[in-house]
């Protein structure tokens, strides 16, 4: 015998299946849950237990008027006795009215989806139907900038302009990585994009040519470490430019340092034929696009984390002979006591890490299931400049891979 809670709970269910079908069809159909009623012999061997549910079934159905209770006969030892068998709800009104979330989600699905059908075009209701609980699940702000990025883009399907340029309030470019597949889906635009880093400022051109919009040029950091480059460029150590900026310059290095982070950048001394590339985070693309960079010996240091192992991966993919520094083992142990715990989700790197970067890896992981992170920062600068030093020279002790 099914008691009420145990039925709201299939109740929640059903509208979980079917709510999608009812909001874009409209056809309302009545719902019927079968309670498990008592057999006869149930009856007879438990007439109390029946009796209890049954005035639990009773007192439930007067505090919820639009919900009918469905009887049956049971012939039994002591005559025909009546009982409950089935709970009927002739709509999805009556159903959603049983349960207050229910009934706000329907009531906002409702509300979210007539909108959605004034847009310019209409809404298309296959292409939308994947996303439809992420849109009803949107704050309401979020929900107003949806409706007005999707007018926007439909007047303006090839504007060619920044996402900033955009005159959408509250639309940024955080805004857009988030729910741009929901932008599309409003638009009826197919989805060829690749996977979206949230956490990049930008998006990229293969991310925005769908909505007609332009990417801001790939800005690249680099030290120009040999005062003979910085003289063909007006003295300037360090520069950040567009990616076709940085590539025309007139260098050719014999060694390109790729560093993780700024501040560990800026401690590079100065040394002939040398340039350091850095701050590049996810976007290692731009080392294909960088013709100085061939030829030259390349040497990557970054975080001992697992995403900075990550991020050398990814490098060495399209650098197979890159080098790494200060990525292994032994400088882990030596500094342990700089590390913090790391918490963050980070993707697996790609099979290419060599064997003392490999243990290195494994050596993050604590005993008790956690993570380190041991930031590049956090090394003595004495210490750094020596591994740097005999990195960049070729004989590091073992740190390094040709």
């Amino acid at each position: 015998m099914h008691e009420p809670d145990h039925v709201l709970d299939k109740i929640r269910a059903r509208y979980r299946n079917i709510w999608r079908d009812r909001l874009l069809l409209g056809a309302d159909t009545a719902f019927l849950f079968a309670l498990a009623a008592p057999s006869a012999q149930m009856i007879a061997r438990d007439s109390d237990t029946v009796s209890r549910w049954m005035r639990e079934w009773r007192t439930w159905s007067a505090a919820h008027p639009t919900a009918r209770l469905r009887g049956g006969s049971r012939r039994t030892v002591v005559g025909t006795q009546e009982v409950f068998t089935h709970l009927d709800l002739p709509t999805i009104d009556d159903l959603v009215s049983l349960d207050q979330d229910l009934a706000d989600h329907w009531l906002r699905a409702n509300a979210r989806w007539a909108r959605l059908q004034k847009l310019p075009g209409g809404a298309a209701e296959e292409r939308l139907r994947p996303h439809l609980q992420q849109i009803v699940e949107l704050d309401d702000a979020d929900f107003e900038i949806l409706l007005g990025a999707t007018t926007w883009f439909t007047e303006n399907p090839r504007s060619g302009l920044t996402i900033r340029q955009v005159p959408v309030p509250g639309m940024h470019t955080k805004w857009l990585s988030r729910h741009r597949r929901l932008v599309l889906a409003c638009l009826s635009i197919p989805d060829l994009g690749g996977d979206i880093d949230q956490n990049d400022e930008e998006l990229g051109q293969d991310n925005l040519d769908p909505l007609g919009l332009k990417a801001l040029p790939v800005h690249v950091d680099v030290i120009l470490a040999d005062p003979v480059d910085r003289a063909l460029v007006g003295g300037l150590r360090h520069l950040s430019a567009p990616l076709p900026e940085i590539d025309a310059l007139p260098v050719h290095p014999e060694t390109v340092l790729i560093v993780e982070n700024k501040e560990s950048a800026y401690l590079v001394p100065d040394r002939p034929r040398t340039v350091v590339v850095h701050s590049l985070g996810n976007h290692l693309n731009v080392l294909d696009e960088i013709s100085w960079l061939d030829g030259a010996r390349h040497v990557y240091w970054g975080d001992l984390d697992r995403a900075g192992f990550t991020l050398l991966s990814r490098a060495r993919a399209r650098m197979p002979h890159l080098a790494s520094v200060l990525m292994d083992q032994t400088t882990l142990e030596e500094y342990k006591a700089l590390a913090v715990e790391d918490g963050t989700r980070v993707d697996t790197p790609e099979p290419n890490l060599i064997a003392f970067e490999a243990a290195a890896l494994a050596e993050l992981l604590t005993a008790h299931g956690t993570y380190l992170r041991l930031e590049q920062e956090r090394l003595p600068s004495a210490f750094v400049l020596d591994q740097l030093n005999r990195a960049m020279e070729g004989h590091g002790s073992g740190q390094v891979r040709y």
